[in-house]
This record gives C-alpha cells, sequence and structure tokens, in this order.
C-alpha cells in the first residue's frame, strides 16, 4: 500500500531534510501477516481502535533500531500465532536498509544492514536513529528501579560508544560471580571474577552518572515548558557511591576505586545472601518536583500529570542526545502520547515539538480528533485488524 504525502504540520529543517523511513515490510509480526507501505517524508497519522495494531506498527519500526521490543517482551512473542518466523524490514531515504528476522523454532535472530548479515546484533544497533514516545512511559517513573535501568541501558546503548560492550561484559561477569556466591566458593576462587566487574561496572556507572548530570538541566527546561513552570530535578542515585554523592567528582576517586571499595564493605552481606549486593545492577535515577515544604520524589509522591510530564521530558532528553550523536534529525514516534494529558500539556507538548524539532513523525491515535494538534495536515492512514485503509 502506497500513500502520497501531504502538507506536513512539523518544521522540517531549512538546510538539509534528515533521512526518513521510506518503506517498511513486516512478515508475521504481531497481528500483522503481510504489510508493505510506504510513509511520506513528514510523515503520517495512524487511526485505529485499541487492539488493531497501531504499537504493534511503532514496536516493529522501533525494533530495526535495537533489535528487541519497546515493550521488553521477547522475540517469541512477536512471532504472529500460529507461525515460526517473523521478519521486519526498513528502508531509509538515501539506500539504506535495515532487516532482523527471528526464527522461534530454532530461536536464532538475524540482523542486516544494507543485505548483509551482521556478525553481532549488536553491530547494527542504532543504524536507523528512532526516537520513541509512548503512552507506557510513565512507568518509568512510577514503576520499579528495573525499568529505569532499562531505560538507560537501551539509551545509552544506542547513544554512547563503548557502552554496549561494557554492559554485556558486566552482565557476563556479574551472572559469573553470582553463580560463586551462591555455591559458596572462597574468596580467592570469587575473585576471579571481581577485578574485570570493577572495571565495566565503572564505565557503566560513570557513563549513565555523565549522562544524567550533563542533561539535568535540559530535563529541567523540558519538564518547566511542559507542565507550565515548574520545577523538577533529574538524578542518578550509584549503589557504589560514599556519602559524598554521585556526582562523579574527583574528591572520591574513580567509580573504579568507589566499586572496589563498595564491594570491600559489603562483602559479609554478599556470602549471607549469595549473590553481589551493589553495582550498577543496583543504581537509581531520582524524579523530583519541586514544592512548598521541598524537592518532593515523583515515585513516590508525584501525580499522575507530574509523572507523565517527567517520562516526556526524559524522552525528549533521550532524543536530544541522540540527535547530537546523528548529526541529524531522528525519526519520532509516538505512540498515543497525547491521550492522558490535559489541554495545556497537550498544547505545550505540541508547540514544543513544532518549533524544535523537523524530523519525521509517525504518531498514532485512537479517533481522529484525538490527533488535531500533530496531525492536522500529517497523512492520516487508518488501522483494522492489521491492515491499513486508505
Amino acid at each position: 500500500m502506497t500513500k502520497t504525502p501531504e502538507a506536513p504540520s512539523i518544521r522540517q529543517p531549512e538546510a538539509s531534510s534528515a533521512p526518513f523511513l521510506r518503506r517498511l515490510i513486516l512478515r508475521d509480526y504481531r497481528n500483522f501477516e503481510r504489510l508493505e507501505c510506504e510513509f511520506p517524508e513528514a510523515g503520517v497519522a495512524i487511526i485505529g481502535p485499541n487492539g488493531s495494531g497501531k504499537t504493534n506498527l511503532l514496536e516493529a519500526i522501533y525494533y530495526l533500531e535495537v533489535f528487541r521490543s519497546f515493550r521488553g517482551v521477547r522475540d517469541r512473542a512477536l512471532v504472529r500465532f500460529g507461525e515460526t518466523v517473523f521478519r521486519v524490514e526498513g528502508e531509509v531515504e538515501g539506500g539504506m536498509s535495515v532487516a532482523a528476522a527471528y526464527d522461534r523454532s530454532q530461536r536464532i535472530k538475524k540482523v542486516e544492514v544494507d543485505a548483509l548479515e551482521v556478525e553481532r546484533v549488536s553491530a547494527g544497533i542504532g543504524s536507523v536513529g528512532v526516537a520513541a514516545f509512548r503512552l507506557d512511559d510513565a512507568e518509568i517513573v512510577r514503576g520499579g528501579p528495573s525499568l529505569r535501568r532499562r531505560f538507560l541501558d537501551v539509551a545509552l546503548s544506542v547513544g554512547v560508544p563503548g557502552y554496549l560492550p561494557a554492559l554485556q561484559r558486566y552482565r557476563g561477569l556479574l551472572s559469573q560471580r553470582n553463580e560463586a556466591l551462591r555455591r559458596g566458593w572462597s574468596n580467592d576462587e570469587t575473585e576471579a571474577w571481581t577485578e574485570g566487574l570493577i572495571e565495566a561496572g565503572g564505565v557503566l556507572t560513570e557513563r549513565r552518572a555523565t549522562w544524567v548530570v550533563e542533561g539535568a538541566e535540559r530535563y529541567a527546561d523540558f519538564y518547566a515548558r511542559i507542565s507550565g513552570g515548574d520545577s523538577a530535578a533529574l538524578r542518578y542515585s550509584a549503589s557504589i557511591a560514599s556519602n559524598d554523592g554521585a556526582d562523579g567528582s574527583e574528591a572520591a576517586g574513580s567509580w573504579q576505586d568507589r566499586f572496589r571499595r563498595a564491594l570491600e564493605r559489603t562483602g559479609e552481606r554478599e556470602r549471607r545472601q549469595g549473590m553481589t549486593v551493589v553495582g550498577p545492577h543496583r543504581d537509581e535515577i531520582r524524579f523530583e518536583v519541586g514544592a512548598p515544604e521541598g524537592p518532593r520524589d515523583l515515585r513516590s509522591y508525584g501525580s499522575s500529570g507530574q509523572q507523565r510530564t517527567a517520562a516526556l521530558a526524559l524522552r525528549l532528553l533521550e532524543a536530544d542526545r541522540l540527535r547530537e550523536r546523528l548529526g541529524r534529525e531522528p525519526l519520532y514516534l509516538l505512540d498515543d502520547v497525547f491521550a492522558e494529558l490535559d489541554e495545556g500539556r497537550s498544547d505545550r507538548l505540541f508547540r514544543l515539538f513544532e518549533s524544535e524539532r523537523g524530523g519525521q513523525v509517525i504518531i498514532t491515535a485512537p479517533k481522529p480528533g484525538d490527533v488535531g494538534l500533530m496531525g492536522g495536515k500529517l497523512a492520516r492512514w487508518r488501522l483494522r485488524n492489521g491492515r491499513l485503509i486508505a
């Protein structure tokens, strides 16, 4: 199915336009048996009732960026019911192509960039340049710490060189060290994994803390602009930091030194519990908002509107950092993001996009009226039961 572009509602760059997703081909992905479509350069508003496959479509596009579901589900759950293999393929204007396929029966994933299979899936991550905004993003703020760590791991794996290899190494060493602790091995045997864990963990903590500290001012600005002037703060809380804080200051030594000292302090606890109790796998992001009585933790005390605003500000920060890495606008996916915002926040978010974001936008909503702000001048497609309707 091919559509003709209409006038964009999002301001396009004045110099050179950013590459955009031109074609998407799905086979046996979620509720899509077979789908092939060509996107307008400005983007499109996809309208359909809940359960029609709107989020599945955006999930498939984002899959080409990180080769995993943005819902956090396993690949086998993405294969259409009754089938064994799914395939997702995208072509970016200018000739670049990315494809991914997963065989549920053999548990094999293959990734191709420009029709050449990559040796390691991680080598293809970040090839398209996609910033995703989802209705469920508020869970990053109000959910458990693992959701916030997952956000950082995905954002930094795509946007920060060297982060993904360190993350993969850390996870492998952590698993081996925890197994040694569970089995009650001696200190010497456990130490075989400790130094590598400290090295990789120090890299993760330093780059996470730097990402948060460097982005905190921009995050606060986005929060204020969406909320209508409220103050907010974003902080990184490292489990290996001592009382001098988690801001990466030289006074406390390197992150590797902090990690080593933290492991020494918690050695007895580790042996009792049979696991590594400090490290990047125990770290946190803190979201705070100003209040008359002082800063308030949004996870515990924030309203739904404040939590949603914090998630949007965080995603805008992530998109900015991605734009800096790419040297161009990313592709923006907006999955029903206006649904639970009040009119004021919706209008301010729209104006922020309109004035400062120039990339292709693909937005979803259940009803045409729900995309009046951003979708008024975008091409509109209807989606029902996994089929696009003109």
